[in-house]
């Protein structure tokens, strides 16, 4: 009797163990963002091909169904930035705040220096 109440806790641990074969969903989307920031720092592709990669990345989070990273907005609205696009860049400084209000403090201030600079 002894032997049987024993394999049948082993069997039923071993089914629960066995059930968790999912990988863990993370809180947000991260695909290659890490990649694309480095990229941006060793100027290894031009702005308009780091803008054709992080609208992608965006595209992929949705697909997913997961959120953006902390900060990908904020790094899309640089990239806009840079190349001119201030319209596009104040759009992902204001999206970044919008998901995460604690980078409202940052955010105010790039969308100061975006909204100080001539076209």
């Amino acid at each position: 009797m002894k032997h049987i109440l024993t394999t049948a806790i082993a069997a039923l641990l071993l089914a629960a163990c066995a059930q968790n074969n999912q990988p863990a969903r993370t809180l947000y989307y991260w695909g290659d963002f890490n990649k694309q920031q480095y990229q941006t720092l060793n100027n290894a592709l031009t702005p308009q091909e780091q803008i054709a990669n992080m609208e992608k990345y965006f595209i992929d989070a949705q697909s997913n169904q997961a959120k953006a990273a902390p900060g990908t907005h904020a790094h899309l609205g640089m990239l806009y930035a840079k190349v001119g696009n201030l319209a596009g860049a104040k759009t992902q400084f204001e999206m970044e705040k919008q998901a995460f209000p604690e980078s409202t403090a940052y955010m105010n201030f790039l969308l100061k220096n975006v909204a100080g600079v001539k076209s």
